[in-house]
């Protein structure tokens, strides 16, 4: 029986697409990512309520190259003084 190995092309990895996420196999940001899963928990999977705690993920997870470093306002994490002139200006 002959192998066909040798034939085949060699892989080359790529970068994951925009909005994928590789995974945390060091662990490195697990305890933000328990933090927020317990957030969820106690409030019945209202994320609104946990945006702290997501933000402390996404940000672990930005400083240990985990995702692409992106600014926190693409993010949905707008600052609140911005939120607040935007409300007044809507007003």
């Amino acid at each position: 029986m002959t192998s066909h190995t040798f034939s085949q092309t060699k892989f080359t990895p790529v970068p994951p697409e925009r909005g994928s996420f590789p995974l945390d196999h060091e662990s490195l940001c697990k305890k933000y990512y328990l933090l927020y899963m317990s957030c969820l928990n106690r409030n019945e999977d209202q994320n609104s309520k946990c945006r702290q705690e997501a933000k402390e993920y996404l940000g672990c997870r930005m400083e240990n190259q985990l995702m692409e470093a992106t600014p926190w306002s693409k993010l949905g994490f707008e600052q609140q003084k911005e939120k607040t002139a935007k409300s007044t200006q809507e007003q």
